[in-house]
């Protein structure tokens, strides 16, 4: 009895190292999975050697609205301070007449980029085309306090929970899986809202966009709302009208590799026209740049703004 038990006495040490052994790679893995690091990539500002002239624009404004004027007979329609239709007519531009970054320190030179915001990049490129948009109503929400708002459905249809992300909550998504885990201390800092995002970028895309949106007919479109298919997001971002009732929109949009968010402007020959009429989005089908879409495109996600 006794060397049997002095046999178990050795084995227990061998069994624990080999738990040990067998399991941490896993903890590890599933902590990498879970823990996110965003980092700010180092973008590139150059001038755009685009000859084609660009309508409506006054090259000395600041932001959205002094940047880009409404069309002769229009006039923006008024918004509500503290709107998310105000947040982005004050974003901040980058300089007028300049390629558009790329989060990998290079540029691409369009001729349909109107105006591009000042708007950060994360390193690992997952700020697309429909990251971008998420980016813009989150961190509308987050500047506003409204966490209860930031949420948002993986491609898979699950939730990330902005709320439950800052209490220590983290996503683990493998495949077309994921759960929610309590793996890590609780957690308000904007780093961490940071690295939230940057979650939400890699499992949400286009088709999260559109589970979380309704179609709506061309005549409602507002800013906030988008067109959306089964490949590429654009936003209504700005918004004016004439004396007839007539509209016409600004829209914009970020693209596969992850550029800063921008105007996107129609090119007729050697002169673009950033403005977007209420007639041409209301065909049943229609370009914006290089992409086409259909009136089934045309939806507002959740709520709208």
């Amino acid at each position: 009895m006794k060397k049997s038990n002095e046999a178990k006495g050795k084995k227990l040490p061998i069994i624990i190292a080999a738990v040990i052994i067998i399991l941490l790679p896993i903890l590890i893995f599933v902590y990498i999975r879970t823990h996110p690091r965003w980092k700010k990539a180092e973008l590139t500002i150059e001038a755009s050697e685009s000859t084609v002239k660009m309508r409506w624009i006054n090259a000395g404004g600041d932001t959205l609205e002094t940047r880009i004027i409404p069309p002769e007979g229009y006039e923006r329609i008024p918004v509500e301070e503290g709107s998310f239709g105000a947040y982005l007519r004050d974003y901040p531009l980058l300089p007028d007449g300049i390629k558009l970054p790329v989060y990998d320190g290079t540029t691409i030179d369009r001729e349909d980029a109107a105006a591009v915001f000042d708007i950060s990049l994360g390193d690992e490129g997952y700020q697309q085309c429909a990251d971008s948009i998420i980016r813009l109503y989150s961190d509308y929400f987050y500047e506003n306090e409204q966490y209860d708002k930031i949420s948002f459905l993986l491609s898979n249809g699950d939730e990330c929970d902005y709320e439950r992300w800052r209490k220590g909550r983290r996503m683990f998504v493998l495949g077309n899986f994921s759960c929610e885990l309590p793996a890590a201390f609780p957690d308000k800092s904007e780093k961490q809202y940071r690295n939230y995002l940057k979650e939400v970028m890699r499992y949400a895309g286009t088709l999260s966009l559109q589970k979380e949106s309704e179609v709506i007919p061309a005549e409602e479109l507002r800013i906030g709302d988008i067109i959306c298919n089964d490949t590429h997001v654009v936003m209504i971002t700005d918004e004016a009208v004439n004396e007839k009732g007539e509209k016409c929109y600004l829209i914009g949009q970020s693209f596969i590799p992850a550029v800063c968010y921008h105007i996107v402007a129609n090119v007729n020959g050697d002169e673009a026209d950033p403005w977007f009429t209420q007639e041409q989005l209301e065909q049943d089908s229609f370009d914006v740049g290089p992409y086409r879409f259909k009136k089934k495109d045309i939806r507002r996600w959740k709520d709208g703004f």
